[in-house]
């Protein structure tokens, strides 16, 4: 099962994307990533699209220069020891081809191998003199358990010395068992060491980085590509909903200008803005590599008034949209919260239909897991899509899932998609955790795929600073369920939740539809009335679990398509559960 990772663990690789022999390559050797990034535009001028992914290994070993070759050899992994090493590189035994560097720099195979909980990795070894070091890529297929490193110093009494160059910072740990390997995936164990290696400083590392040269099979195309016309309009708040907004769009690099007019609902002067353009590259998209991504950030208007408003792309124009500014008081509204949606078509038409069937709703919630792969920009492409003109009405306030954020490489494509408020802990946390005011809610958007524990001071000081009469936290892993609980939510969250009287705890993540029993019911010494509910919008497996456990739970259903309204009037709350064709699936109220 995935395991979310702590902020340092997140941070170590945050700067990846490169290749790598053990020899002292060539000087002045170009980095991966440009050398990648050139191989691929060379690709596209000379290979036919439809043959792209027909590219094999042997392809590649006549394709690529020599000089491209020693970078691949030679610009993965580098850093410099202080004495003689001995080098045990643990590969994957499942993977089909050996890296073509790692016997022609001295690697060896042995017989020896090191088991986590899933995996076998065959060890191969080398002794370096002291020096720099150069490791070579994982391979040109993406194969996501990458092979990891320990460190044998052969200079007895003499402390081994390890200066990190690319990636610039690295995580060591001791090789034996319960050690972790994957930063992505630090809740999967070593389990079996050889005496002969045990106890060498390990090199940990992160899955993500199997996509650094990854060319065999890698190639992408988009079914919703780009063109001067703006379009996949997606309103969000990145400051206070009653007096702006922010649009986001879409366009193809070709477009020079771009613009939103917007005008009073009835009015008849139309203001204009123009956008803050972010180009976004996704490099194994043949059909669409750039993109530009466009911001748009209204402020000044009034409250509780509708708006409409037009997006102008050069000499394009798209459809007329229309927004509303939340009032100044607002006791009563009605919001709707998707769980996983994961770019399904059909949970593209499940947005459509909320929206039909409930129009009174102000703005949408996400609890994560919007698309299948976050690195992929036609997977983004896909929900925009899908769901239609959805979020191009009422703004949509998501947060990441492990699938939108994946693999120790960030939540880069997330982050370009949206203009989320910057209001969170700071640092890489930007637009992942966050808050906003709605009435008189609070919204706790918080990011799980990052530290846990480290996010619980700023959790603290946001809801002692933010007095409010509902209170809800949305993050995609579950507390509680009967998969498997997140125990340092359950320690360093809830206290805290239960604390300030946060009402609804939002969550997703295990494809099936779970209500918790009041906190204080299952909880030893809790008086929190807290109830937490996860749902998933997209199908999946079913329970995922032999049995529920009924210690906390007052109702459980097996996966389907869903969605949940909340309407608050005053004092009452209702949530209300629907399955794809609007039958009731649970219903309950909160009254204070």
């Amino acid at each position: 099962m995935y395991h979310p990772t702590s902020a340092l663990k997140n941070l170590l690789f945050s700067a990846l994307f490169s290749f790598s022999f053990c020899t002292a390559p060539p000087k002045n050797l170009p980095d991966l990533k440009t050398t990648v990034d050139q191989i691929v535009t060379r690709l596209y001028e000379e290979i036919p699209s439809d043959s792209l992914n027909l590219l094999d290994e042997a392809f590649f070993d006549s394709y690529l220069t020599e000089e491209e070759k020693a970078v691949m050899s030679t610009q993965y992994w580098i850093f410099e020891v202080n004495q003689p090493v001995r080098i045990s590189l643990m590969r994957h035994v499942d993977q089909k081809t050996v890296p073509f560097w790692l016997e022609k720099s001295g690697f060896v195979k042995t017989n020896l191998l090191v088991k986590n909980e899933l995996s076998s990795y065959e060890v191969w070894q080398k002794e370096e003199h002291s020096g720099k070091v150069n490791l070579g890529i994982n391979g040109l297929d993406k194969h996501r358990p990458v092979y990891f490193i320990s460190l044998k110093p052969l200079e007895k009494g003499k402390k081994l010395e390890i200066t990190p160059i690319f990636p610039a910072q690295q995580h060591f740990e001791t090789l034996e068992p319960g050690a972790f390997t994957y930063h992505d995936w630090d809740g999967l164990k070593i389990t079996e060491v050889p005496d002969e290696i045990r106890g060498e400083i390990l090199f940990t590392t992160i899955r993500g980085r199997a996509r650094e040269a990854h060319l065999v099979q890698a190639f992408r195309s988009t079914d919703f590509p780009s063109s001067e016309l703006p379009d996949l309009p997606v309103l969000h708040w990145h400051a206070d909903p009653k007096t702006s907004i922010s649009i986001n769009w879409r366009t193809s690099p070709k477009s020079t200008t771009s613009k939103v007019l917007y005008w009073k609902k009835g009015g008849k002067d139309t203001l204009s803005l123009a956008s803050s353009p972010q180009e976004i590259e996704d490099r194994l998209l043949q059909n669409d590599r750039f993109t530009l991504r466009h911001t748009a950030r209204i402020s000044g208007l009034n409250p509780g008034t509708a708006y409409h408003y037009q997006i102008q792309s050069d000499d394009e124009l798209s459809p007329v949209y229309s927004f509303e500014t939340a009032a100044d008081r607002t006791p009563n509204f009605s919001f709707i919260w998707f769980g996983d949606m994961h770019n399904d078509p059909k949970t593209g038409q499940l947005a459509k239909d909320a929206t039909t069937r409930f129009p009174e709703t102000k703005f949408y919630i996400s609890s994560g897991d919007l698309v299948n792969t976050g690195l992929h920009r036609d997977d983004w492409d896909k929900l925009f899509a899908f769901t239609g003109e959805s979020f191009a009405h009422r703004p949509f306030m998501p947060v990441p899932g492990n699938h939108d954020s994946q693999d120790g490489l960030g939540a880069g494509m997330f982050q370009a998609q949206f203009d989320l408020p910057v209001n969170g802990p700071g640092g890489e946390y930007s637009e992942r955790t966050y808050f906003f005011r709605y009435g008189e809610a609070l919204f706790l958007m918080m990011d799980g795929t990052l530290s846990i524990p480290d996010q619980a001071p700023w959790l603290e000081k946001v809801l002692a600073e933010n007095p409010a009469r509902w209170k809800f936290l949305t993050v995609h892993f579950p507390a509680y369920n009967s998969v498997e609980p997140y125990p340092e939510i359950q320690d360093f969250w809830v206290p805290i939740l239960e604390k300030h009287e946060v009402d609804l705890y939002f969550s997703g993540h295990f494809h099936y539809y779970m209500r918790s029993k009041p906190l204080r019911e299952f909880k030893p010494g809790s008086n929190s009335n807290l109830i937490f509910v996860h749902s998933a919008s997209a199908h999946g497996k079913g329970f995922e679990s032999d049995k529920q456990d009924q210690s906390f739970t007052v109702l459980s259903y097996p996966d389907d398509y869903l969605y949940q309204k909340i309407d608050i009037h005053g004092n009452t709350l209702t949530l209300s559960s629907y399955l794809a064709d609007g039958k009731l699936l649970d219903q309950f109220t909160i009254k204070k």
